[in-house]
């Protein structure tokens, strides 16, 4: 039966479903490989599925508790886009019946690239001018990703975690001046920048803080101008006490989210300012 009733005992686990987006290289697998839950003694409890274009999985270990699904061909301009589509909805299905414990799928940014090309050939084989189909296209590759991320979310995975590039919003998608003021958002497009953020219980902003000694993951986990799709969706007393900035930790973000005060949070994991937790 799809509908489930919620209560105490049959909850959704804090911290369930995570959108993590960020730059390049701001170690969003390797937070995803040494933080999210991981059973070393099953084969397979932690699952990363690289959609296609995306190649993050160079960051990944390899030991019989973790797998990797990566997507390969050997001439790209013989692979339609309705293939890749179909491709990457198959591997999900594949891996999801296996029941990893957390299941990583990096690169939704890589997927609404075909969506897009696939909603445009629609489009045009269908008799439209490639000039007019543009925007139409943009339309059905936003649904066909909303689609892709809601059958994501109702897996009944335990953790799953999904990864996007970072890019730039305009505050006012009117402005065409210049010098607009702008935010930094997942890297899609229009609407759907700010969409997917809702779409998860979690979302939070990868980037790097550099100390003296090294290089140091960090998220930032409520909003503020400069990243106003930052969020976490928790009861009202809880969202008051979250700090702006966490290391890249699993163990405390799901403490917070769980309503342990940062100061007991940073006691038991041992950090400091440095690596986050600001306000």
């Amino acid at each position: 039966m799809p509908f489930r009733s919620l209560t105490p005992e049959s909850r959704f686990l804090p911290a369930g479903r995570v959108l993590q987006w960020g730059p390049p290289n701001s170690f969003k697998t390797t937070a995803v490989v040494e933080w999210w839950p991981e059973d070393l003694d099953v084969v397979g409890s932690k699952q990363f599925i690289s959609l296609p274009g995306e190649k993050g999985y160079e960051s990944i270990p390899h030991r019989p508790s973790i797998i990797s699904h990566v997507w390969q061909v050997d001439d790209i301009s013989q692979v339609s886009p309705h293939a890749v589509l179909r491709e990457a909805n198959q591997i999900v299905a594949q891996v999801v019946v296996t029941k990893p414990l957390t299941l990583a799928v990096e690169g939704i940014h890589k997927y609404y690239d075909f969506a897009y090309a696939a909603a445009l050939e629609d489009l045009i084989s269908g008799g439209m001018d490639e000039e007019k189909a543009s925007g139409p296209a943009y339309g059905k590759a936003h649904k066909t990703t909303l689609h892709f991320i809601n059958r994501l979310s109702a897996s009944g995975v335990p953790y799953l975690v999904l990864t996007c590039w970072e890019g730039e919003e305009k505050d006012d998608p009117k402005d065409k001046s210049r010098n607009a003021t702008k935010h930094r958002a997942p890297m899609l497009p229009g609407k759907l920048a700010t969409w997917i953020t809702g779409e998860f219980g979690v979302s939070v902003r990868s980037f790097i803080k550099r100390t003296p000694q090294a290089l140091l993951g960090a998220w930032q986990i409520t909003p503020d101008p400069q990243a106003p799709g930052c969020a976490v969706k928790v009861e009202k007393p809880v969202a008051q006490t979250l700090p702006r900035t966490i290391p890249q930790d699993f163990r405390v973000l799901r403490d917070l989210i769980e309503g342990v005060q940062l100061s007991e949070v940073r006691e038991r994991y041992g950090y400091n300012n440095t690596q986050g937790g600001q306000k």
